[in-house]
């Protein structure tokens, strides 16, 4: 009654029920709710590319090479090699008068004579006997060209050898006037003459070799001549 009997008279009943209510387990707290994503930033629209240049665009548009263009391309370096090589003169030797000759004499005349001019079946040049029979090319020339049966006497040659004692000499109709100068020149070499065109006894035989005069310009040695052989018989 005012002097605090209340709280002593408490009876145990309301002490228990104090304990009993203080031993149950607390009750969570809700958890907090997850907070809303923050709104995206916008994204900055990139600008459009510039237009490309009008070049790029008219080679986009041209039409590419056909492939079945490409080999022919392809073989363009071979063709300027072969072109620039029909430019270039003919490598040394390819037009000497002397070589030539020698391909001649192989072709027509070796078997007979041999091929270094010693003799097989017919005379030989060596050891001075093609000079001795023709001291002047002009006769050994026309001998070649008209041959056994178109020399008209009965004898040929500084040493009048008898026209088939030798056996028979064909004649060359065949070939040109050139031709026969550069056999005619390439024998005298065999037999030993200085046939250098510096040689003033050859001007005439190297300037019909090098096709720049025929033979019937440059004449009749005296012993073709006195035999009975004419310019017209020197064309073949």
């Amino acid at each position: 009654m005012g002097l605090g009997g209340d709280a002593a008279a408490e009876t145990p009943a309301d002490a228990g029920a104090g304990a009993g209510a203080s031993s149950e387990a607390p009750v969570p707290a809700a958890a907090a709710a997850t907070p809303a994503p923050a709104p995206a930033a916008a994204v900055e629209e990139a600008p459009p590319p510039p237009p490309e240049p009008a070049f790029i665009q008219a080679a986009k548009r041209r039409k590419r090479i056909p492939y079945w263009a490409m080999t022919a391309l392809a073989a363009l370096p071979l063709w300027g090699y072969v072109y620039v090589r029909t430019l270039e003169p003919p490598p040394a030797g390819e037009d000497d008068p002397l070589v030539l000759g020698a391909e001649v004499y192989s072709g027509n005349c070796a078997s007979c004579h041999g091929g270094t001019g010693g003799g097989v079946s017919a005379p030989g040049f060596t050891d001075g006997a093609l000079v001795e029979t023709f001291p002047d090319w002009r006769d050994q020339a026309a001998w070649v060209r008209v041959g056994t049966d178109g020399w008209p006497a009965g004898t040929y040659g500084a040493n009048e050898k008898p026209v088939g004692g030798g056996g028979i000499m064909p004649g060359w109709p065949t070939l040109t006037d050139q031709q026969i100068a550069e056999v005619v020149l390439h024998e005298r070499e065999l037999a030993g003459e200085d046939v250098a065109e510096t040689n003033e006894d050859y001007v005439d035989l190297w300037a019909v070799a090098r096709g720049e005069m025929p033979l019937a310009e440059a004449g009749l040695g005296e012993l073709s001549e006195a035999a009975g052989v004419t310019e017209a018989d020197l064309g073949g």
